[in-house]
């Protein structure tokens, strides 16, 4: 799948739920705003392992983001996305993860598998240098991709034009 298949899989989605994992590093701040623009206009939530201050000076909006890991991350966050995330089944659901890896795999990774598998209307975008794989369960409805996540996120930026 291409950067310009994914930017429309998550335009034509009703819902989009992204996974931020901690192997992502590199530029992030220019990774960051370019999320920001492909989330623009969309009913999102963001789950993250990285700090959340940096997505909202992207523009990300602070009461859509949950950085379960972050000290000072208060239940309320925590209660929102599982608010949120009780209204997307049934519902036209793009789910990407982007660098989610095995360290904290029962936060993102497992939780998202199962979301796509229990909502047939979704689909699952996992970008990832080492651990792209998709289960058998949710590999018809997923895309994997082996690569850096940032890399292709911003590289992308050029295939827009």
């Amino acid at each position: 799948m291409t950067y310009i298949e994914i930017v429309e899989k998550i335009r034509t989605a009703n819902l989009v739920l992204v996974g931020l994992g901690e192997s992502l590093s590199g530029d992030l701040e220019h990774f960051y705003s370019r999320l920001a623009v492909l989330l623009k206009d969309k009913d999102y939530f963001i789950v993250t392992l990285k700090e959340r201050s940096a997505l909202e000076q992207a523009g990300l909006l602070p009461e859509q983001i949950v950085s379960p890991l972050e000290e000072g991350e208060d239940s309320k966050s925590w209660e929102r996305y599982l608010h949120w995330l009780g209204f997307t089944l049934n519902q036209k659901l793009c789910i990407v993860e982007l660098g989610v890896g095995f360290l904290h795999p029962s936060l993102i990774r497992f939780p998202f598998e199962k979301t796509c598998y229990f909502n047939q209307k979704s689909i699952l975008i996992r970008i990832h240098e080492t651990f792209w794989q998709l289960s058998a369960e949710i590999a018809k409805r997923g895309t994997a991709i082996q690569e850096d996540p940032v890399l292709f996120l911003t590289s992308g930026e050029e295939a827009e034009r």
